[in-house]
C-alpha cells in the first residue's frame, strides 16, 4: 500500500464522516437547541423540555423529509419568541414545549402512515383513491402546521409587545398612568 492509498483512505473517512454530519445537521441542531431548552426552562418544566427534546430527536431521525427541518426553523423561532418575550416567560415556554413535542408527534405519525400506506396497496380503487387523498392531506399538514405555530408565536409576542418591566406595567396599570 502506497502513500497515496493512505492518504485516499484518510480523506475517504473524513469525507464519510463530513457527508454524515450534513445528512443529520437537523438532528445535531436540534441536539443543541434542546439542550438549551432543557438549561433555559424553569425546573419545574424540565422533564417536559426533556421529553420535548427526545420526541423531537426522534422525529428528525426518522421522520420523511419536511419533518426534520421544520423542527429546526420551529426551534428557532421558538427560541426567538422566548428570548423577546418580557412579561410571561413560563407561559412561552409551555407553548414552545406543546408545539415543539406537537409537531414531532405529527411527524412520527405521518412516517408511521408513510410506512403503512406503502406496505399495504389496496386493490380496491375507491380505498386506494382515499389513502392517496389522506396522504395527500396529511403532506400539505407537515408544512402548515409548523408555519401556523411559528405565526402564533410571532402573533403572541410581537402583537402587543409590553413595554417595560412586569412591574411598570402594573404599577402604570394600577395608578392609570398618573404619578402621584
Amino acid at each position: 500500500m502506497s502513500l497515496s492509498d493512505v492518504l485516499i483512505r484518510i480523506a475517504n473517512g473524513f469525507l464519510v464522516i463530513l457527508f454524515f454530519l450534513v445528512d443529520h445537521l437537523p438532528t445535531i441542531l436540534l441536539l443543541g437547541g434542546g439542550a438549551a431548552l432543557v438549561y433555559l426552562v424553569p425546573a419545574i418544566m424540565r422533564l417536559w423540555a426533556v421529553g420535548t427534546g427526545i420526541l423531537s430527536i426522534a422525529a428528525s431521525l426518522f421522520a420523511p423529509a419536511p419533518a426534520p427541518v421544520m423542527l429546526v426553523v420551529l426551534a428557532l423561532a421558538s427560541a426567538a419568541a422566548v428570548y423577546l418575550e418580557q412579561y410571561n416567560r413560563p407561559a412561552r415556554f409551555w407553548v414552545v414545549i406543546g408545539s415543539l413535542s406537537g409537531y414531532s408527534l405529527l411527524g412520527l405519525a405521518y412516517t408511521a402512515w408513510q410506512v403503512y400506506s406503502t406496505n399495504n396497496p389496496q386493490a380496491d380503487p375507491a380505498t386506494a383513491q382515499g389513502l392517496n387523498y389522506f396522504s395527500t392531506i396529511a403532506g400539505i399538514a407537515m408544512y402548515v402546521l409548523p408555519l401556523a405555530a411559528i405565526v402564533m408565536l410571532v402573533q403572541s409576542v410581537l402583537a402587543h409587545p409590553p413595554s417595560g418591566s412586569p412591574q411598570q406595567i402594573l404599577t402604570q396599570v394600577r395608578t392609570r398612568g398618573k404619578e402621584r
